[in-house]
């Protein structure tokens, strides 16, 4: 056994420290540019960010996750191989396998082996955009290869096209990774497997699904919960998925901590005791239901528990228009006032609310969810009628749904789309919901469309969804909002760079409403200082400059911050950018934020904020007699609104001490007085 393979599950964690960030560097690319006219000097502009090479994306694994990972993991099948693969001088190996089987996890172990103390595993995930410009694919390219790196590229969500161009830079990596002595595991898209070129078979090797009680004890001994004997439970988790095993944990130590005194062994018994019977209950009662009827009236129940009876009844009746169920008889037509009866002889001991709300409750709440998952598993033909169901319900606003109801119609929904990874259908409901005129129904959507992109399964299918959207030049103003939502509260957590090219192609919409939102959008990426530069950085490395996104995102009144980093010199080229690739009236506009962000400083006591401003201010105008122009005009509008106001007197006077000093000093640096 290699030692690549030894080392793959020792008993203490590898030390690992996060990746440094690097050295900061300056870059100019051309040294030509417009040649301004005029009164003044004749200067070029240094185009510093036109050309400027893009960044490779990538994300580090922290250390707290490397560790909580080794924790719970268990060597699947097929990992010693791809740990002598991985080891060979060429430093790639290609892992395929089944949805689920834990393979980007697996990936990750791998590189544990034999790294040093101070190495970082990045995470690389390409992301092809679907009709994307060749500008925005900012693949991983060999350059972009450091000595002794570890690297996950994760081409799982890749199809078609994109999967074959993808192949290619695997390529173009390898003699940067053997060069480099580095490691790379690509993690393959099952049903792509056969489609891997020749000279890429002999690096590919099949993960399979590790042992399901090994995962069951290592979580538990992850979570600190001291379980004795577990053999009894080897059967029960033989076919269980490893979602479903996950919970399982997560349930015995919800429980453990309820009831500290309690054996472990004994609430994985209770736990699992009460599943079975609540399987084979629901079991049951489904296999009794022989008509359509009752059976609508199961899904019903389960869908819409919680909510009053006359909505079960309507719910119902319309499910049975929608499969085009006719009457077996018409004396047994169910009315509303029949609905508790009949609910009470299916035996999943449902209880009805008093008047006036009359609402329906399950004694288990499991019970509800268990009663989808058997019809939703059972009966896959139906899947598509229930959405068309579900779409009406929340659509029409069954009966008196509200605001609160259609979510969590919504989310119970978008549970079993999650579950059986039926995109689809989920995204079908988003698209109908969030065209409604209706904030009720376009909160659902919005909460189905979280719950999708939340889920590793379902998320990419929902971010091209979105990436869409962004691109639809007749985007209804509800859809709008959502998507200005959903990137800044979700996605910017996980994929930051998605966020802003979302947002930065919706800042292009032909309408002026839509382009406000999407720069607000923008403008609240940046409202955490942990992230602000790197939005600030990826609006500049758009492959088409936007003086309006720059500006939404590099408020002047946040940059003081930077001052004396190794920041500076790319804000102040971004905002000289700003400036001259911009029409007078928005020019004006912007020199405005520069002079209220001092005023304010000022006004609030701020005096060192204040002066950070006006000295990035010099540095942007500086060799430019043209901006020094325009900001003394731009002053002097500013000032004639509020002449009186002393704290605009006073911030007319310093600049125009830093416009005089920058004309005489050719428009040097000029910033010596202080607030």
């Amino acid at each position: 056994m290699t030692a690549a393979i030894e080392v793959a599950q020792p008993e203490a964690v590898p030390p690992l420290d996060p990746a440094s960030s690097e050295p900061p560097r300056t870059e100019v690319n051309d040294s030509s540019g417009p040649v301004h006219t005029g009164t003044g000097d004749q200067l070029n502009d240094i185009r510093y960010y036109l050309d400027r090479p893009r960044k490779p994306r990538t994300r580090d694994i922290t250390q707290d996750r490397l560790r909580e990972l080794w924790r719970s993991f268990v060597l699947p099948a097929g990992f010693e191989r791809a740990a002598r693969v991985l080891a060979a001088p060429e430093g790639l190996v290609i892992l395929s396998g089944a949805v689920g089987t834990g393979r980007s996890t697996a990936g990750l172990m791998l590189l544990l082996a034999d790294i040093a103390p101070d190495t970082v595993v990045r995470f690389v995930a390409p992301d092809l955009e679907k009709s994307a410009v060749e500008a925005e694919r900012r693949i991983f390219e060999g350059a972009d290869v450091r000595e002794n790196d570890r690297l996950v590229l994760d081409l799982s969500e890749a199809d078609g096209d994109a999967f074959g161009e993808l192949q290619d830079y695997l390529h173009a990596l390898q003699p940067a990774l053997r060069e480099r002595q580095a490691k790379m595991v690509a993690i393959l898209p099952h049903l792509h497997g056969e489609r891997l070129k020749v000279d890429l078979l002999s690096f590919m090797v099949e993960i399979r699904r590790p042992d399901s009680f090994q995962v069951l004890q290592r979580r538990l001994a992850a979570e600190g919960l001291p379980a004795t004997d577990l053999s009894a439970y080897r059967e029960s988790f033989a076919a269980s998925s490893m979602d479903g095993l996950v919970r399982v944990v997560y349930q015995v130590r919800e429980a453990w901590l309820e009831r500290p005194d309690a054996a472990v062994d004994a609430l994985l018994a209770e736990i699992l005791n009460s599943a079975d019977k609540r399987e084979q209950k629901v079991a049951k009662v489904v296999g009794s239901a022989g008509g359509a009827r009752p059976r609508a009236l199961l899904i019903a129940a389960a869908l819409l528990h919680g909510l009053s009876t006359h909505t079960v009844f309507r719910a119902q009746e319309r499910l049975l228009e929608l499969l085009r169920v006719p009457d077996e008889d018409a004396e047994h037509v169910l009315e509303v006032a029949g609905v508790e009866e009949a609910l009470a002889s299916l035996g999943l001991d449902l209880s009805v609310t008093p008047e006036p709300g009359q609402r329906l409750h399950f004694a288990d709440q499991e019970m509800a969810a268990e009663v989808l998952r058997r019809f939703w598993d059972d009966m896959p033909w139906l899947r598509s009628r229930l959405t068309d169901w579900v779409a009406e319900l929340v659509g029409t606003g069954t009966s008196s749904l509200d605001r609160f109801d259609m979510a969590t119609l919504a989310r119970r929904f978008g549970a079993q789309c999650r579950r059986t990874r039926d995109t689809e259908l989920a995204l079908r409901l988003v698209e109908e919901w969030s065209g409604d005129r209706y904030q009720s129904q376009r909160s659902a959507a919005y909460t189905l469309l979280e719950e999708l992109l939340d889920d590793d399964g379902t998320a990419s299918a929902a971010r091209q969804k979105l990436y869409s959207w962004t691109r639809d030049t007749h985007l209804p103003d509800g859809r709008v909002a959502m998507v200005v939502a959903a990137c800044v509260n979700i996605l910017a957590d996980r994929h930051l760079d998605q966020a802003v090219v979302r947002l930065s192609w919706l800042a292009e919409h032909a309408g002026y409403g839509v382009r406000r939102a999407a720069r607000d959008g923008l403008g609240e990426l940046v409202q955490e200082p942990d992230r602000r530069l790197e939005v600030i950085d990826l609006v500049l490395e758009r492959w088409r400059f936007d003086p309006a996104n720059f500006a939404a995102v590099a408020e002047p009144a946040g940059l003081p911050m930077f001052l004396g980093t190794g920041a500076l010199e790319r804000l102040v080229a971004g905002w000289r950018r700003a400036f001259l690739e911009t029409d007078p009236t928005w020019r004006d506009e912007l020199f405005r934020r520069w002079l209220n962000a001092y005023a304010e400083a000022l006004g609030e006591g701020r005096a060192d904020d204040a002066q950070g401003v006006q000295q990035l201010l010099a540095m942007v105008c500086a060799h430019h007699r043209q901006l020094l122009d325009g900001l003394v005009n731009s002053m002097l509008d500013w000032l004639a609104a509020r002449n009186e106001d002393p704290l605009r007197l006073q911030t007319a006077q310093t600049i125009k001490q830093l416009v005089r000093r920058g004309r005489r000093a050719g428009g040097t640096i000029l910033s010596e007085a202080r607030p």
